[in-house]
């Protein structure tokens, strides 16, 4: 293999050389040109109406940068030395040709858009007036004035001679400098066979026309000199159709005739002097070229906006036919899940009432506790249903903020295998957890939710052999693991596993089935922790689920058992707790269990009923327990609002809902409210209860002490 650095000698040869021959290329071009042009010049030698090598100058100038200014400077001295007057002279008129083009296209690469001049109005016009103003005098006046020193030209034709090379020079620039530039650029290559005729046709128009209205070939009479009008006719129809290249192309064409019929005596710009005849044909190519680039490129803006405005309107188009599917597909999954909801949740509700019937009937004492013992397991599965629904809003409504800490992963596989140890035996399985010393890095709560419900929903699926958990170091990540023995998952649904209330059909399935969301929250769940996870599975022989998390250095923790809360550390007799609910069985219920509890209870139906009966008793409730939702449009959290009005303070609350959507989410974590989703574990709610009083009483003793 050869060396790269061998071969940059030869490539900056090669580069080289060919900028070599693009210099030699530019200074013959203009060399032959500009021997033509002077060969028209009739008051001065060296002053010629005709001076094409301006517009290539120029336009080599901003293609190929300023270094082609050598060879416009070269090939202007010997053009000029081989023509009339000095070496001296012929060196000062190729400095001001070299300067104009440099000076030139500086401007105009520096205000109006180098080589994109064309492409608006506005830059046109810049291009128009620094060819005019700035450039095309500096030729002029530095050419005369070196003439005029040395004594080659009159004072009395000064005047007429600069006009002439003046006019000569704007229209070089204004009439080729246009044609090489937008040939030049790539934008301008492409085009169909449609645009090809169009672009044929209108050309051979110009010549038609220009032949019709300047050919010498056609008898000059007084009657054939309106015809020069009707070049306007293929200019506007290039500015019109055509674009801004066309456009300077025709111009060229009609330059090229216009000139050629003049000089020999055709055409209605001819007079007795050949000198004004070119004066007048330059003004009329003037006057017909510039309007004409300025309305091409007029044409081409708009033009442009509306293909713009086109594509954006298609991409609306797609994206509204995008969301319209996402809207079938969500009512799809919307239909889907009510169908399954009204089977999932209708089982445990059916059990319930034939457990409840049996309680109803004359029952022995195990048999009572053991129908108590169901309608509590049946309790937890609907709960753990709710929960699901209740994770999937937690996380549409982002509040689930992830806590990363640096922790052993052998915490969260003892949980697993604590948690499903019972229930794997009960169902003929083996569960084995493979211990591991590894520390990870992310959020163990988190975690520990995805590897429950990956391992649940292989439990779920597997009827014999078992389940392994187990971890992989890979690399500066550790790969945990979770395989089973199940039906394993057909290629063309691994991806629709992981959407909401899709279950895979299977020979049987859970008690209660399930509402198909556990692998859906562990997609999201890994999303917001940034976790890979990977999913192998061969159908018949089970699958593998593998999540990868950072490797943390392992820590130095303390041994010392930390004291686990305790229920009763505080004292329960005078707390006053309000209970708002606008259920009378709820309220009933729920103050009849507080109660019970050792609370003093106040309940109301309703944010009025709770200041009435406040006012009665004239005390400061220690909490507030009260439904989000209230009768009459009202929620728990205005009725709190009103309550802390009243007493000036801000009263603790825990607000609970039946509603999973993202808004009570969001309402109850602004204002530091505690959000309970029904059903409401009694247990639960009392823990929390527990927590919040234990905390109060920490921070006033705390207090007293200071």
């Amino acid at each position: 293999m050869s060396d790269p650095r061998s071969l940059t000698p030869e490539i900056n040869f090669r580069r080289s050389f060919s900028f070599a021959g693009g210099l030699v290329a530019i200074g013959v071009t203009y060399f032959a040109l500009a021997k033509g042009g002077l060969a028209l010049a009739s008051i001065h030698p060296n002053a010629t109406p005709i001076w094409p090598p301006t517009g290539v100058a120029l336009a080599a100038v901003l293609l190929w940068g300023y270094r082609t200014s050598l060879a416009i400077f070269m090939a202007a001295a010997m053009a000029n030395a081989t023509t009339a007057g000095s070496v001296a002279t012929a060196i000062a008129i190729a400095t001001g040709n070299s300067l104009e083009a440099v000076v030139g296209a500086y401007l105009i690469n520096r205000w109006s858009s180098g080589c994109n001049t064309f492409s608006t109005p506005n830059s046109v016009a810049k291009f128009a007036l620094i060819c005019f103003v700035i450039a095309t005098p500096i030729s002029a006046s530095i050419g005369l004035a070196s003439l005029a020193t040395a004594g080659y030209i009159e004072r009395t034709n000064f005047a007429n001679a600069w006009v002439t090379w003046w006019l000569g020079d704007v229209t070089g620039a204004l009439v080729i400098a246009p044609v090489i530039l937008l040939w030049a650029s790539s934008h301008y290559h492409a085009f169909n066979r449609n645009e090809f005729l169009e672009t044929v046709g209108v050309l051979a128009t110009a010549a038609a026309v220009g032949l019709i209205a300047f050919s010498p070939l056609i008898e000059q009479t007084p009657s054939r000199n309106p015809l020069g009008f009707l070049a306007i006719l293929p200019m506007l129809w290039a500015a019109l159709r055509r674009g801004p290249r066309d456009t300077a192309t025709v111009a060229l064409v009609l330059a090229g005739i216009t000139i050629w019929g003049t000089l020999t005596g055709g055409g209605p710009f001819t007079t007795t002097d050949i000198n004004v005849s070119f004066l007048l044909v330059l003004m009329f190519l003037i006057s017909i070229t510039v309007p004409s680039l300025l309305l091409s490129a007029d044409v081409e803006v708009r033009k442009k906006a509306e293909e713009s405005l086109r594509r954006s309107q298609i991409e609306l188009e797609q994206k509204v036919a995008e969301r319209t599917q996402e809207l079938e597909l969500a009512n799809a999954a919307k239909s889907r899940f009510l169908a399954m909801a009204s089977h999932d949740l209708r089982q445990p509700l059916h059990a319930l009432g034939l457990f409840v019937a049996q309680l109803r009937t004359p029952l022995k004492s195990w048999e009572r506790a053991k129908t108590i013992e169901r309608i509590d397991a049946t309790r937890k599965e609907m709960d753990e249903m709710f929960n699901s629904l209740l994770d999937i809003s937690k996380l549409d409504a982002g509040i689930f903020t992830p806590t990363i800490t640096e922790f052993p992963i052998a915490r969260l596989l003892q949980t697993i295998e604590t948690r499903f140890d019972q229930a794997t035996r009960e169902k003929g399985l083996r569960l084995r957890v493979r211990r591991s010393d590894a520390w990870v890095r992310s959020d163990a709560m988190l975690l520990e939710r995805i590897l429950l419900n990956l391992v649940s929903n292989a439990a779920c699926y597997t009827l014999q052999g078992g389940i392994i958990v187990g971890c992989r170091r890979r690399g500066e990540m550790l790969r945990i693991e979770v395989w089973d023995s199940g039906p394993g998952i057909p290629e063309d649904q691994k991806q629709n596993i992981f959407g909401e209330f899709f279950q895979l059909p299977g020979p049987e399935r859970n008690r209660y089935g399930g509402l198909g969301l556990g692998l859906a929250i562990v997609d999201r769940l890994r999303v917001l922790l940034n976790h890979q996870i990977d999913l192998a599975s061969t159908v018949g022989r089970g699958s593998r689920f593998a999540i990868l998390v950072p490797i943390a250095d392992e820590c130095v923790t303390s041994t010392e058992p930390v004291d686990s809360p305790r229920p009763a550390v505080f004292a329960v007799e005078g707390k006053v707790i309000l209970v708002i609910a606008d259920a009378p069985i709820v309220l009933e219920e729920t103050g009849g269990l507080l109660g019970k509890w050792g609370y003093s209870v106040l309940t109301a139906g309703s944010d009025e009923g709770a200041l009435i009966r406040l006012a009665e008793r004239q005390q400061r409730p220690d909490l507030i327990i009260s439904d989000y939702h209230l009768a009459g449009g009202k929620t728990g959290i205005r009725a709190i609002e009103e309550i802390n009005a009243v007493f000036g303070s801000s009263i603790p609350a825990i607000l609970i809902s039946g509603d999973t959507a993202p808004e009570p989410l969001r309402d109850a974590k602004d204002r530091g409210y505690i959000l309970l989703h029904k059903p409401v574990d009694p247990m639960r709610l009392r823990a929390v209860m527990h927590e919040f009083f234990r905390d109060h009483d920490d921070r006033r003793d705390t207090g007293a002490a200071l």
